[in-house]
């Protein structure tokens, strides 16, 4: 089985071809995918896809360069966002060189 470990579906850019998106990550042999989160306050946005769609997992957390926007962000929210039974992962490592 092949896993998706980290890819943003949420990103724009996919937007308008979702489901050919989908569609080909399937056909490719891709059977889950865990969607991550970049900034906290998008979560929202992160878990409904994963809602969404049976072989999407998600993450919660902020990328690095976006830090500095969530300063008000607490580790019990983190914990408490990453409940969620589609959520697998709390971070974002943010290694984009």
């Amino acid at each position: 089985m092949l896993v998706d470990s980290h890819c943003h579906l949420d990103f724009e850019a996919l937007q308008e071809d979702f489901a050919g998106v989908m569609q080909r990550a399937k056909a490719a042999g891709v059977e889950r995918m865990v969607t991550i989160c970049t900034r906290v306050k998008k979560f929202d946005q992160i878990r409904l896809i994963a809602e969404q769609n049976d072989n999407v997992f998600c993450s919660v957390g902020t990328h690095p360069h976006n830090a500095d926007e969530e300063l008000d962000i607490s580790v019990d929210q983190l914990i408490e966002l990453a409940q969620h039974p589609k959520c697998v992962a709390i971070g974002e490592a943010g290694l984009d060189y």
